[in-house]
């Protein structure tokens, strides 16, 4: 069961040029494509004539023609041409769905289309952004994408999983975070004091240790933004373990994450990371170059572990698993989830239940 009534991230916006794109979401095969006047188009990716995929097709201007018996399609589904036929019946179409491209990422609704507001995009931060250096890019997983939102939400594996790409210290599996509840999400908020210092800074950073200080929301379907810090230590005692109010940090970086169901079965990982301009002198391409190498590193890390556990959990359906401290954020967020998908399905059960 997914939650439909959400944006969902379908792909960076530099992934859709001049062609046909295409993407499953949530078991819905979609096609993409970039319009006349820049906008995105997506349609659902099967001819309504004999189910050919319509991102095989060809792109003709703001239309797709199905390249099997050369159906045409406009940007709202509508078939606008049959070849040998002169007129389309009206249920000649196919679905077409809201599309919003916003901080570098391409958006798409996949539930009621008058329901999609806006204002439910997650926030994050786009790569035109001028006080950022974003480097990005996307990893497939064969596993179901509750198990990466899990990872997400779950920090504590960074000492264990990730001792060569990130290089954190012991205490990230030791210090429990501040977790609070959202609307639509949870928020983690984390301060390590006197750290090693983690590897993507090492270098630019005249200290073997600091404070770190960790923000970030994840936000529904699977969205994460977050904000990490590197200051001198003692600023942990400075403000009592709350979030640094008007003190410069050594370092600042962000990311902006994203899990987006393909199937039951597969996901969709995108991600960016970048230095702030602004808080460090050393600040530079070459050092995005270097830290999305690191990402790189960690994310493979992490897939080869999470499609590990899929495997098992594949051949284990619904095992006894014991929670411990450290499941208190992604148990709040798959609350969060839950809730949200019960909703939807009461509110269209309601809808389709006669007085």
């Amino acid at each position: 069961m997914y939650l439909h009534n959400c944006w969902y991230v379908a792909a960076w916006n530099y992934e859709i040029t001049d062609g046909l794109v295409a993407r499953t979401i949530i078991n819905e095969p979609l096609v993409l494509y970039r319009m006349e006047n820049g906008t995105v188009a997506a349609l659902q990716d099967r001819c309504c004539h004999r189910s050919a995929p319509l991102s095989i097709g060809r792109k003709e201007g703001n239309s797709v023609r199905c390249m099997y018996h050369g159906l045409k399609f406009d940007s709202s589904g509508k078939c606008t041409e049959i070849p040998g036929q002169d007129i389309v019946p009206a249920q000649t179409c196919v679905r077409s769905f809201p599309v919003i491209e916003q901080d570098s990422w391409v958006w798409v609704w996949l539930g009621d289309p008058e329901k999609a507001d806006p204002a439910l995009i997650p926030p994050a931060v786009g790569h035109d952004h001028p006080d950022w250096i974003f480097r990005s890019g996307s990893i497939d997983y064969q596993a179901n994408y509750q198990l990466v939102n899990d990872n997400l939400l779950d920090f504590s594996h960074l000492y264990f999983l990730h001792p060569e790409s990130f290089g954190m210290g012991i205490d990230w599996a030791h210090v429990r975070p501040k977790v609070s509840r959202l609307a639509r999400g949870v928020r983690v908020e984390r301060w390590l004091p006197a750290q090693p210092t983690p590897n993507h800074i090492k270098g630019v950073v005249n200290s073997d240790t600091v404070d770190i200080f960790t923000a970030y929301d994840y936000l529904a379907p699977g969205v994460m933004v977050m904000n990490s810090y590197s200051f001198p230590r003692g600023t942990l005692e400075q403000f009592n373990g709350e979030k640094p109010q008007d003190v410069a940090p050594i370092t600042h970086d962000v990311t902006c994450q994203a899990i987006t169901p393909t199937n039951d079965a597969n996901s969709r990982y995108f991600f960016s990371w970048a230095p702030n301009r602004h808080a460090l002198a050393g600040c530079s391409e070459k050092l995005a170059d270097d830290m999305i190498a690191i990402a790189r590193m960690a994310f493979e890390e992490d897939r080869i572990m999470i499609e590990a556990q899929a495997r098992v959990l594949q051949h284990t359906p619904n095992p006894t698993q014991v929670p411990i401290a450290f499941d208190n954020a992604l148990s709040q967020m798959r609350w969060v989830l839950n809730k949200l998908k019960k909703d939807e399905q009461a509110q269209a059960q309601l809808i389709a239940t006669p007085e």
